[in-house]
C-alpha cells in the first residue's frame, strides 16, 4: 500500500472514530435531556441523529471498501468476488426460502422470537428478517471464501 492510500485509509478510520464519539457524546445528551426534562421527547430527535450518523458510517464503510479493494491484489478481490457472489447469492436464496414459506396460510402460527428487547411490532420484525438475511448471506460467503482459498492451495 502506497503512502498516499495509507493516508486516505487512516483519514477514513479517523473520520469513522470521530463519527463513533459524535454518535456516543449525541446519545448522551439526548438521554441527558431526557433524565433531566421528563418532559422532553427524544424519539424524534433520535431518529434523525442516529438515522444522520448512520448514513455517514455506511457511506463512509462504501469509501473505505473501495480503497481497500483497491489495494489488495488480484487473487484476493477475485475470492471476494466469488464468495459474494455464490456464498451472498446462496444465503440470500436460503433466505428467500423462508420468505416464500412465509406466505403460507400455516405461517401464520409460527412464532417468531422477539429478538430486539420484546418488541413484536412490525419494525421490529422486519429488522430481524434482515438480520436472519445478511447473517445467511455472511454465512455463505465464508463458507465460498475459504472453499476458495483451500482449492488454490
Amino acid at each position: 500500500m502506497t503512502a498516499a492510500r495509507r493516508k486516505t485509509v487512516f483519514r477514513i478510520v479517523g473520520a469513522g472514530v470521530l463519527l463513533v464519539l459524535a454518535a456516543l457524546i449525541g446519545g448522551g445528551v439526548i438521554g441527558y435531556l431526557g433524565a433531566a426534562n421528563p418532559g422532553f421527547d427524544s424519539g424524534p430527535v433520535s431518529l434523525w441523529l442516529i438515522g444522520a450518523i448512520a448514513t455517514v458510517l455506511m457511506i463512509a464503510s462504501l469509501g473505505f471498501g473501495v480503497v481497500w479493494m483497491r489495494s489488495i491484489d488480484e487473487a484476493a478481490r477475485e475470492a471476494h468476488k466469488a464468495a459474494w457472489y455464490w456464498g451472498g447469492s446462496g444465503g440470500m436464496a436460503l433466505g428467500g426460502v423462508g420468505i416464500i414459506l412465509s406466505t403460507l396460510p400455516g405461517a401464520e402460527s409460527w412464532q417468531i422470537p422477539a429478538l430486539l428487547d420484546g418488541r413484536t411490532d412490525p419494525a421490529a420484525y422486519a429488522a430481524v428478517g434482515a438480520l436472519g438475511i445478511t447473517l445467511l448471506m455472511m454465512i455463505g460467503y465464508t463458507i465460498v471464501w475459504a472453499w476458495w482459498w483451500l482449492a488454490r492451495r
